[in-house]
């Protein structure tokens, strides 16, 4: 669980699922494709993502690939990682706090307390671009 994204992680059914049609090996040249109904019936709607993992061969680390390929299914049924606001509105207002704290102790000519407060805003600052870059990137 991230702090600004929430990923929707595949559900395990859906990841052995993906495991036994990557596993599987593909039809040899000339015969009928192996039937993706039979699979795509125990969980709609995956058809296209099954047919195409049972018509190819199967990849070197078959358990990574499917999972890649559930969150890919899973990101596009449930429309991929969300942003959570509320806690990006929580981030900002502490940022907003502490700037605005610096300017009310430097319009009191506190100098001391002030530099703190403006360090304090751009380290807040740093920290939320940087969780939002990390999270964004890693989806």
């Amino acid at each position: 669980m991230g702090l600004f994204f929430e990923k929707n992680v595949a559900s395990p059914d859906l990841v052995n699922l993906m495991t036994s049609a990557l596993g599987a090996e593909p039809p040899p040249a000339g015969a009928a494709p192996k039937d993706a109904a039979h699979l795509a019936a125990q969980l709609q709607p995956l058809m296209t993502t099954l047919s195409t993992a049972l018509n190819s061969p199967p990849p070197a680390n078959v358990s990574e690939t499917a999972n890649t390929y559930a969150q890919n299914v899973v990101d596009g049924l449930l429309g991929g990682s969300s942003f959570n606001t509320g806690r990006f509105v929580v981030a900002f207002s502490i940022f907003a706090a502490l700037v605005g704290g610096g300017i009310a102790t430097e319009a009191t000519h506190l100098t001391t307390a002030s530099g703190t407060l403006f360090g304090f805003a751009g380290a807040i600052f740093g920290i939320v671009t940087a969780f939002l870059g990390i999270e964004k990137g890693g989806n």
